[in-house]
Formats: C-alpha cells, structure tokens, sequence
C-alpha cells in the first residue's frame, strides 16, 4: 500500500508541485493582505456611521474638527440644589395645562336676543384671533340658547344661530366659558314633578312642595338641593354637553344657597357647598377642562377651578384677595366687572362685549 502511495506522488513533475506551492503561498499572503485592508478601511468607515431611529447610516459630511479645549474648574460652593424623594408614579398626575391669566368679554343673554344678535355677532366677528369669551348658554328658568337635548329653548332667542356662533368662535380658537346658574331652574322640575320635586329644596312647615323664586321679574324659578345626588347628575349632564360643543371652560353661576328663610335644609350649607364642588370637578374637569364656581363661599377644590365674582369696588380688592386663600390668586380668580380701573387687571377680567347700538 505505502509502494502505490509514494509511486503515485512520484508521478506529480517536480515543476508542478513547485508551481501549486508558489500559487498556496500567494494566495495564502493575498488573503491576509486584504483581511488587513478590510478591517483598516471598516476602522477607517466607523468614524462615519450615524446610529438613527431607524438604524445605523453612512454620513461622509461628518467634520472632525475639535473646539479647543478649556480646563476644567471646580464648581462653587454655597449652591443648594433640592433633590425630591418619592414615588415617580405620581408624575404622570401632573396636569399637562396650566390655568392662564384671563382677559376678554362677556356676552350677556340680553345680547343673544334676536333684536341684538346681528350686532353681537359683528362685535365677536372684529375680536382678534385667540380672544376669551365668555357666554351665557342658559337662564335660571331652565331655558337653553343654544340646540340641547336637555331643556326647552329660551324665548327670543335664534338658538340654531348661537350654535354657529359658537363654531365660528371655534374657529378663531377663542377661549370659550360656558355660563348658566348652577342651582336655579323651573322647567326642569314641572316636567316631572313627582320624579324630579324632591331634588328641589322644600318650602319651610310645607307639604313638601317647592319653594318659588320670585325674585326675578317674569323669571319665576325653583332652586335646586345641592347636596341631592339628582341635582349633581342633571349638572355633569350640561356641563358634558357644553364641553361636547367645544367649550374650554364652564362657569357655575349662583353657586350657592337662596338668600331666604323660607326654605327647609336639614344639614350644613357651606359642606354641601364643598362636597358638590368636589364632586362636579373629579366628574367633569379634565388637564384641557376647567371647572369654575361664582361663589365667594366655597373652598376651591383644586388648582385647576376659577373662583368668579362681580359687583367688587376695586378697593377692596386686596381683603378680597387674602380671603379666598388662592394659591395662584392671578389666575384661580376672575372679575366681572366694567369698570376699567387698573386694579383689576392684576387678576383675571372680563368686560361687557361692547356691541354698536
């Protein structure tokens, strides 16, 4: 066997066997040659690769050029940076929103009339692009402005016609409230009086019946209970339907109790008050959703509530101020007034839209 082996390697010529060498051993030096070259010019490459969202990338317009350097200094003492220990969970609560400083018009419901609607609608039609608004969207007896599902219409007023206005409003990304008495009603209670009645606050040593405001002259209404759980439902169902047109803001008018005797109320007004506050903003507001009361009473339940008031002599703005406890007075509180003193302006105002006779 080994006689075949070495007679079968002695049939290869010396010169082939010298050649297939020489070829192994080039190919063997030209293969390392550009094994060393490959990886040169990959080193060489990797100066120029940019890592991206949607991978890595060539970008040969890189530059290498190195600002000069500056040695580096200890920092200062006597500099006290707070660091805040706690659960990280809780910023994700923040409000994406802060409440901005306000400044704009009210449009009153004698300005919706038909009467005075054109010349209403061409005031609102000059304001400039961005401006607040504030608008009256229903009246104590229950009687809506604008096209509800909730309520009758109010008389003398065109309501398909303060549906467009409130779009085009909309469209000049104004910065619209929505205004109705919180507590005053009547159609709401005669159109189911045995369902509805005992949301109502009693006449005193009456049968149970309902106490008339009469007040207000052919405006003759009911006052809701607010500690009645009815009361709060039939209110998240508006202030839903206001933020559904568009609305940024909704303003709790005569957020409180009539001012009489007259009415039976077994509890305490004031923790009424607060608890149907509290309950109507962790229903209804939202980071882009304000939720606001006329009230000098209660206790603004979160940062993000406005308190409202009118008829405040300028005066006496500053006692006014210290007894609302307001963390941020110059935006949680608004006058309405129409008065053009300069005192107000370091707070939330709003004036009367002025409209051409």
């Amino acid at each position: 066997m080994r006689h075949r082996q070495e007679i079968s390697l002695m049939t290869i010529p010396y010169r082939v066997r010298r050649g297939l060498q020489r070829f192994f051993i080039t190919a063997g030096v030209l293969a390392l040659v550009c094994i060393v070259a490959f990886g040169a010019w990959m080193l060489w490459l990797s100066r120029y690769v940019v890592y991206t969202d949607d991978g890595a990338k060539l970008d040969f317009s890189l530059t290498f050029d190195h600002a000069e350097g500056e040695i580096a200094r200890p920092p200062e003492g006597g500099i006290d940076v707070s660091i805040s220990y706690g659960n990280t969970d809780d910023l994700d609560n923040l409000p994406s929103e802060t409440l901005m400083k306000l400044e704009g018009c009210t449009v009153t419901a004698d300005m919706l009339k038909s009467d005075k609607f054109a010349a209403t609608k061409a005031a609102l039609d000059a304001l400039p692009e961005g401006s607040t608004v504030l608008l009256d969207v229903r009246n104590v007896r229950g009687e809506f402005y604008y096209t509800s599902s909730l309520g009758r219409a109010a008389n003398k007023v065109d309501t398909a016609a303060v549906d467009t206005l409130i779009r085009d409003l909309q469209a000049k990304n104004c910065y619209l409230i929505a205004r109705f008495p919180a507590f005053r009603d009547r159609w709401y209670f005669l159109e189911d009086e045995m369902g509805r009645v005992p949301y109502g606050l009693p006449l005193a040593g009456g049968n149970g019946s309902l106490w008339e405001d009469v007040s207000i002259q052919d405006l003759s209404h009911y006052w809701f209970n607010p500690a009645s759980t009815g009361t709060l439902n039939y209110l998240v169902q508006i202030i839903s339907e206001v933020k559904s047109l568009g609305f940024d803001e909704v303003l709790l008018d005569d957020f409180r109790f009539p001012n009489t005797e007259k009415i039976r109320f077994n509890g305490d007004k004031l923790e009424a008050l607060n608890s149907a506050a509290e309950t109507l903003v962790q229903a209804c507001a939202t980071d882009s959703f304000v939720v606001s009361f006329a009230s000098s009473q209660i206790t603004l339940p979160s940062t993000r509530c406005r308190i409202y008031m009118d008829d405040v002599a300028a005066a006496d703005i500053p006692e006014l101020v210290a007894s609302l406890n307001l963390e941020t007075p110059e935006t949680q509180l608004v006058f309405l007034t129409d008065l053009l003193d300069t005192r107000f302006t370091a707070y939330g105002v709003l004036r009367p839209l002025e409209i051409a006779n």
